[in-house]
């Protein structure tokens, strides 16, 4: 009896379109396409990119000086998860998993390529329609120029067309591409989407450090140097961790190792190329195709890379909270935090009557006071030693939540985002760390709003909203701010006063950024609206003060 013969096989059009699905946004969709632009041209050629958004039209170009394609290599681009020939010959890069031909479905329904390379020109096209009515076994594509001899320079222009979403946002295109310049900077790229040319703009640096692995590590990792630096201002989210490389232009993970929870782990950023990712002798993968920047933890380099990482981060982090202990032991140091105490009492008072709309506030959960204390119940302000909630450093024991009258009323209800209180102890079962990321003894103001003067560099903004922290931030570098304290001291009332209007539109400001996260679909008059009445709400509270 013969024996049948079993195959692994797959269905294109289901494959093409789950590869699709993990490309949710219009900026993740077009990076892919100019992040193959950056990587695939002439050596010694500086890459130059063209974006052009069309909203009315629905349509995004990419152009680029690249090498182009034959007719051969662009049916080899076609191949699903096919590696790209640059890494079969050993040049290490993008285009591991083969996924950039169907990122454009994950947002639109139309994809084009116009291609040249040596003289020749070759124009390709796919359509969402067609994928659906494939029989599964192979999608046609529609080959709309072959072969055609041009005078065009080789290239590749990409049209993604007939988007589907709501919004094309270009802001967030711009952003995306020039958060992840920062790996192609050694090759002098331009990018340009419409009429801005696309720079990566590192942060303000205070300073930076850079760390060897130990000899251990050194095995595993290969000698790489981490680069940690230290902002002068917080930075936003997309700014934060160390970018890793497995190779020049190849950003595999941004890693942050949960320091941007923690007291001035939002300052920190940096980065580290480590070619063993890609190199190291294992079947596993050291990150997945989904481009969502994080390494695989069960990876052998990563095992070595992601403590390493966060080690040096967490020590960097410790520098910068004893210094600014140290730095609040000054008369000027305590006159000033006096004075920012009396600002957040008010702003605190205030707080408590929007706090209900805002209990979600992720911040406000895992900071001192009103708002969180524990599971809601109030504190007075003081020096608090040992207030510890529900982390991940420390071992300990998490207190259990208190629960109320059981019944239907609240069932489909979220519950309010309050960080569990807990206490550390040797043989705890859970992990727990100090509240507000500090050490567990630092001066507490009443309510959940913290108010600092801190020196964030003379070209930074006068103030900062610090969501993590949940806190304002007053730059005593700011001209205006310096030249008022320096006339006449903290209690100088022209100080005060500009301290006052800097702290209350600020904190006005932060409502609206967290009623925006909160609802990100609110009417910007309704934002608007909600913004102008706080500042004027706490502006009345506080006209005493001005006096």
């Amino acid at each position: 009896m013969p024996t049948q013969t079993l195959r692994v096989t797959t269905d294109v059009r289901r494959d093409l379109l789950a590869s699709a699905a993990m490309f949710k946004n219009d900026a993740a969709v077009i990076w892919e396409y100019v992040v193959n632009s950056l990587q695939y041209v002439e050596r010694g050629t500086a890459p130059r990119v063209q974006v052009m958004v069309k909203p009315r039209l629905r349509e995004i170009d990419v152009s680029d000086n690249g090498r182009g394609m034959s007719a051969d290599e662009l049916q080899h681009y076609f191949r699903m998860h096919g590696e790209n020939l640059d890494r079969r010959r050993g040049r290490i890069g993008r285009g591991k998993f083969g996924t950039g031909k169907s990122a454009a479905f994950g947002i639109a329904k139309k994809f084009r390529v116009d291609t040249r390379k040596d003289g020749l020109r070759n124009v390709v096209e796919l359509t969402r329609d067609t994928i659906d009515r494939s029989s599964g076994d192979e999608i046609p594509l529609s080959w709309m120029v072959r072969n055609e001899v041009t005078p065009l320079p080789s290239g590749t222009s990409v049209t993604i067309s007939e988007i589907m979403l709501p919004r094309i946002s270009t802001p967030a295109i711009i952003e995306y591409i020039e958060r992840h310049l920062q790996a192609f900077r050694a090759l002098g790229a331009e990018v340009a989407v419409n009429d801005h040319v696309c720079e990566y703009r590192e942060p303000a640096v205070a300073e930076s450090f850079a760390f060897r692995p130990t000899s251990q590590q050194a095995a595993v990792l290969g000698d790489v140097e981490l680069r940690i630096k230290v902002a002068q201002a917080p930075l936003p989210e997309t700014d934060l961790g160390v970018a890793i490389t497995a190779g020049a232009g190849n950003l595999v993970a941004i890693e942050r190792a949960g320091i941007e929870r923690k007291e001035f782990g939002n300052y920190l950023f940096g980065d580290v190329d480590v070619p063993n990712l890609e190199t190291a002798d294992t079947a596993l993968e050291a990150y997945d195709s989904s481009r969502s920047l994080s390494l695989n933890p069960a990876h052998p380099v990563s095992v070595a890379l992601i403590p390493f990482i966060g080690s040096k981060l967490e020590e960097v982090r410790l520098r910068l909270v004893q210094r600014q202990r140290e730095a609040r032991k000054s008369e000027q140091a305590r006159r000033l935090a006096q004075e920012a105490d009396r600002i957040a009492e008010i702003l605190n008072r205030d707080f408590e009557t929007v706090r209900q709309r805002l209990s979600d506030i992720r911040a406000a959960s895992s900071a001192r006071g009103t708002a969180g204390s524990t599971f809601g119940s109030s504190q007075e302000a003081g020096t608090d030693p040992g207030e510890w909630v529900e982390g991940f450093q420390t071992p300990g024991d998490i207190e259990k939540t208190r629960t109320a009258n059981k019944g239907n009323g609240g069932k489909n209800r979220k519950p309010p985002n309050i960080a569990a209180a807990g206490s550390p102890s040797a043989d705890g079962r859970n992990a727990v760390d100090p509240a507000g990321g500090g050490d567990g003894d630092r001066r507490k103001p009443r309510g959940g709003l913290r108010v600092d003067y801190r020196n964030l560099g003379s070209d930074e903004p006068r103030s900062f909203y610090d969501p993590p922290s949940f806190a304002i931030l007053i730059n005593l570098d700011h001209p205006v701010v310096a030249a008022a304290l320096s006339d006449g001291g903290v209690e100088e009332p022209a100080f005060r006063r500009l301290s006052y209007e800097i702290a209350f539109s600020e904190y006005a400001m932060a409502l609206g950024y967290e009623m925006a996260q909160r609802d990100p679909d609110i009417p910007a008059d309704d934002l608007l609206y909600e913004v102008r009445s706080s500042l004027n709400r706490v502006s009345v509270a506080a006209a005493a003060l001005y006096r």
